[in-house]
């Protein structure tokens, strides 16, 4: 196959414009997922018989998205990243809508079925960065996926206030806010349609190739490192998010007191990927995994001393702190374990287990709420956080060196 120079030419430009599309189609899906965090939980205790029903719809787009990570990582082997994503976003405008008329007639089977409609949309949320990485050149692809996760900054700052600002366009409250969730899901479309179907490379398009098998990649120490890394990072930090907007409520914090919480998490969890990457790539995985776990146990702590308002934004936006620097050290361990454009199995099985304990989080979070309290919440996180923390110092960092060594 001949290539043309002025093909060749074109090539980094495509890279950077495509990675300019993504990091704004990650900007608008967590915009859209950053309405659901701030007001599902709120919306499903007004509709639901009991409190204890409040996180169920929550749970259900958890539980969906769970089971759809691991069929959105085979089909992606199959059928291409970007497929993967346009469904996903048309699946999240439909959801969405389901939810809007849930809220306008007051039904909350309706509103579980609307959460479950845009868990397709959530399965796939991961894949942009997925995407990032498999078209960077060799030796950036940490730090591609990274950049792609900034786009979560901008998102956690107006998702949240505009969740709240359009709340009471169509009269029913919060009904406009899911309508807003759908014209955000819709600009995702637009814009994945610009994403070249294939990866251009300096030698051209690259051909389709057979995909890591799983069974090949969970016999390798970073697959196990990236289950564990991605699994904690989102169960925890579920674990104080999915009850954060009802504690809040319960200690008599506004609902914008509320949506600020919730915001200055958001910022946490996405404003150091504008340098999180570089320091996986200079300090290494393990040690900035080791970080985020203190930096989350930090978060916890802070959360059982302090119910304020402030104390409430300050634990939680240390625990995204923490949960950004996990997830990327947890991203690196993923991308190691398969050659560029050959991860989609091993990208859905690791989703879809990471996912699993996610909604673990969700599912216990209001019971743990219940027995414990916020205090006895933000405690237990700290258990498993100082958990977790052995296991980076004591078991992966010796390993990492031996292997090094070897």
């Amino acid at each position: 196959m001949t290539i043309d120079k002025t093909d060749i030419a074109t090539v980094p430009r495509v890279r950077s414009r495509e990675l300019s599309i993504l990091t704004f189609c990650q900007f608008l899906y967590y915009s859209g997922l950053a309405v659901d965090l701030t007001l599902t939980a709120i919306v499903g205790m007004h509709l639901a018989s009991t409190l204890a029903l409040a996180t169920v719809p929550l749970s259900i787009m958890g539980g969906v998205s769970l089971v759809s990570s691991f069929f959105a990582g085979t089909l992606s082997a199959k059928l291409g990243h970007r497929t993967i994503l346009l469904a996903g976003a048309l699946a999240a405008t439909i959801g969405a809508l389901v939810s809007m008329w849930a809220v306008l007639i007051h039904n909350f089977a309706l509103l579980c079925l609307g959460t479950a409609i845009v868990g397709l949309y959530k399965a796939t949320g991961g894949y942009f960065r997925y995407l990032a990485a498999d078209r960077a050149p060799e030796g950036g692809r940490t730090r591609a996926l990274s950049i792609v996760l900034t786009g979560g900054v901008a998102g956690a700052v107006v998702g949240p206030w505009a969740a709240t600002l359009s709340a009471d366009l169509l009269g029913a409250q919060y009904a406009g806010s899911y309508l807003l969730v759908a014209f955000l899901a819709v600009a995702v479309v637009g814009l994945i349609l610009f994403v070249h179907p294939k990866t251009r490379t300096a030698q051209g398009e690259t051909e389709q190739q057979e995909p890591v098998r799983i069974r090949d990649a969970a016999t390798t120490p970073n697959f196990r490192r990236a289950l564990v890394l991605l699994g904690s990072a989102s169960g925890l930090m579920t674990l104080l998010m999915a009850m954060g907007p009802i504690a809040s409520s319960s200690h008599g914090h506004s609902s914008a007191d509320t949506a600020l919480i919730i915001q200055w998490h958001m910022v946490g969890m996405f404003a150091p990927s504008l340098f999180s990457g570089k320091l996986v790539s200079r300090w290494g995985s393990a040690p900035t995994a080791a970080v985020g776990t203190g930096l989350l146990l930090a978060g916890a702590a802070w959360g059982a001393m302090d119910s304020s308002a402030l104390g409430y934004a300050i634990g939680l936006g240390l625990v995204g702190v923490g949960w950004n620097f996990l997830y990327v050290a947890g991203s690196d361990f993923t991308i190691r374990t398969y050659p560029a454009g050959r991860g989609g199995r091993v990208q859905g099985a690791i989703e879809a287990s990471a996912g699993s304990i996610t909604v673990l989080g969700s599912l216990t979070s209001a019971g743990i709420f219940n027995a414990l309290g916020w205090t006895g919440t933000n405690l237990v996180a700290v258990v498993l956080c100082a958990t977790l923390l052995g296991w980076l110092l004591l078991v992966v960092r010796p390993a990492l060196t031996r292997e090094e060594a070897a």
